[in-house]
């Protein structure tokens, strides 16, 4: 493609670019549309990170689809603002979801925590598992899509009000 290539497609592909040079991902894991997660993703960070608490869990209920249901419980009843930060509990068993950069360098298991999170960006997400729409792009943090954006190209006559349409119908 030429550098004045000005199309959306190319506009999207270039955004993308620059985000895995930066440190993000292509998250492989498939997209659960009916749980709204990359569920694989999920899995594998609390198994990594939370290795107890993991175990207790699959010996209690023990499947990804009761762990996906507890997950979307919880943000259900208290905003997934407040689980990404605080975690949730399930049958007593408690669970985060990421966890934030630490205040030092002091604490080795903290720092450990962190650097397991996966932070992906995922183009052309297909979000609905009742229909084949998508938007242009999705970032999840450990299989949860956090942000998702629809790119519209000035110099091809779009602006936000073509991209407000598009996510309400």
């Amino acid at each position: 493609m030429s550098i004045h290539n000005t199309t959306e497609k190319r506009f999207e592909s270039d955004i993308h670019a620059a985000m895995l040079e930066g440190g993000y991902t292509v998250n492989t894991d498939t997209y659960d549309a009916k749980n709204a997660l990359f569920l694989d993703t999920l899995i594998r960070f609390v198994q990594a990170t939370q290795p107890k608490s993991w175990q207790r869990f699959e010996t209690q209920s023990g499947t990804p689809e009761k762990f996906a249901r507890a997950f979307q419980t919880a943000v259900d009843m208290d905003g997934l603002l407040y689980v990404l930060r605080n975690g949730f509990k399930h049958r007593g068993i408690p669970f985060k979801v990421c966890y934030f950069q630490p205040e030092s360098s002091l604490n080795q298991t903290a720092l450990d925590n962190y650097a397991a999170n996966e932070i992906t960006v995922n183009r052309q997400w297909y979000y609905s598992a009742d229909n084949k729409n998508s938007v242009d792009m999705v970032i999840a943090v450990n299989g949860i899509p956090v942000f998702a954006f629809e790119l519209k190209n000035q110099y091809t006559g779009q602006d936000i009000e073509n991209a407000k349409r598009q996510w309400m119908y």
